[in-house]
């Protein structure tokens, strides 16, 4: 590694025309200005070349001469021999540009910038004012140069964090399609029962997770469980909670299906069984329909209660009593039953609809679902639901993990048209 060098460097460039001149000012700025490192270079040779010299100082002195095409060109080649230096970890790419030229000067205050770290003197000025001039830009060579350097390591650890967070995201998006891999494929209608989802998390992983699947050749079981949090932490717990999810009872080689209070009971049991040193909560809601009879069996832990949409009535809220899963273990769950009728619809959802459809911080989510009572079908509904959230305003700013299940008790008009 360079070690940082503590005298100022000052580079005198020239010309053909104007080499005498500038050994003499390399002379004099060496005598007048105590602690520099002056050195000169005929730029001349230098002009055609491919690839600029490289010029690590924090002054360059350029006398141009008055050809104005060449003296621009010195310029030009002088700017790219600094860049060219930037490179060096200890090197100053913003250095200061001083041009020596009545061409250059024209038009410009003597000492104002011209181009960016370029200052312009006229003959006269100079002769006048050039040494006090740098004498003020190297009062400052020291704290710029200490900033450089700071600035090129701050940088470096830039790259760094931006290497990492790359990293981070390629992991999370594999975690990601890992997720959505061990959700359940599409169940086919069963006596006339369809079951439709929509699944979108809030940043790549979610929190929010479900499960359903046909029992027997009659009934089939939802469960949605919500966990508390976003992101990773929240996806493992809602995944944990998956996990702990019981809807059959194997026991001395017979199998029984349990009802959702029992399958809540079990699930929140595991829950705070498995929990070590942190306590995570979630919420839940699940379900059994006797698709034949459509008989429908719910318990919910905490959880939004579930939607009933049925032709020619308001949206009605199924409420059932039971607190969130990973508090008590012998929190008491509470399951109800009701008979779906057909074109019934009943919606399982978690609270990112709340917060999606909300207006001055109230949730207005069933005014919203109440607007789409008419759609039958499970799928249109499902999808004009989620249009109308991304309709809404910030919905490129996604509030939390979205999770939606439609059950729908089909009509054989609504059968035949989705065969």
């Amino acid at each position: 590694m360079p070690v940082p060098r503590h005298t100022v460097r000052i580079t005198v460039l020239s010309v053909d025309a104007t080499n005498a001149l500038a050994v003499g000012w390399r002379s004099r700025i060496e005598q007048e200005l105590a602690g520099c490192a002056v050195s000169h270079l005929d730029l001349s040779p230098l002009l055609g070349a491919t690839l600029p010299p490289q010029l690590d100082a924090e002054v360059v002195v350029l006398f141009a001469g008055e050809d104005p095409i060449l003296a621009t060109r010195a310029l030009d080649r002088a700017h790219h021999a600094i860049e060219a230096a930037a490179n060096d970890a200890h090197s100053i790419a913003s250095a200061r540009v001083v041009a020596i030229s009545d061409v250059l000067a024209t038009g410009a205050t003597a000492g104002q910038n011209r181009v960016d770290h370029t200052s312009c003197f006229n003959t006269a000025d100079a002769e006048r004012d050039l040494i006090a001039f740098l004498r003020g830009v190297l009062t400052c060579a020291s704290g710029l140069r200490e900033a450089r350097r700071e600035l090129a390591l701050l940088g470096r650890v830039v790259t760094s964090m931006r290497s990492e967070l790359e990293e981070r995201n390629e992991e999370l998006q594999l975690a990601s399609m890992v997720q959505k891999d061990f959700l359940p494929l599409p169940l086919p209608p069963l006596h006339g029962v369809r079951v439709s989802s929509f699944y979108r998390p809030l940043a790549g992983v979610s929190g929010d997770v479900y499960h359903v699947e046909q029992l027997d050749e009659d009934r089939i079981s939802v469960f949605l469980a919500d966990a508390v949090g976003h992101g990773i932490p929240a996806a493992l717990l809602g995944m944990a909670v998956c996990r702990s999810l019981e809807t059959t009872d194997r026991t001395h080689g017979s199998a029984r299906l349990l009802g959702p209070a029992e399958t809540m009971s079990r699930a929140n049991r595991r829950l705070v069984e498995s929990q070590r040193a942190t306590t995570r909560f979630a919420t839940a809601i699940a379900g059994v329909l006797d698709c034949r009879t459509r008989r429908l069996r719910l318990a919910v832990a905490g959880h939004p209660a579930a939607i009933l949409l049925r032709p020619g009535e308001p949206p009605r809220p199924i409420e059932v009593e039971g607190g969130i899963l990973g508090i008590f273990p012998d929190e008491p769950y509470e399951e109800i039953e009701l008979e779906l009728r057909t074109n019934d619809r009943v919606l399982f959802y978690s609270d990112g609809f709340e917060q999606a459809f909300s207006e001055n911080g109230a949730p207005r989510h069933i005014d919203e679902f109440a607007k789409l009572s008419g759609i039958l079908s499970a799928e249109q509904l499902v999808e004009e639901i989620i249009a109308r959230v991304d309709a809404q305003s910030g919905s490129l700013h996604q509030a939390d993990d979205l999770t939606l299940l439609c059950v729908a008790i089909e009509s054989p008009a609504e059968m035949r048209l989705a065969a």
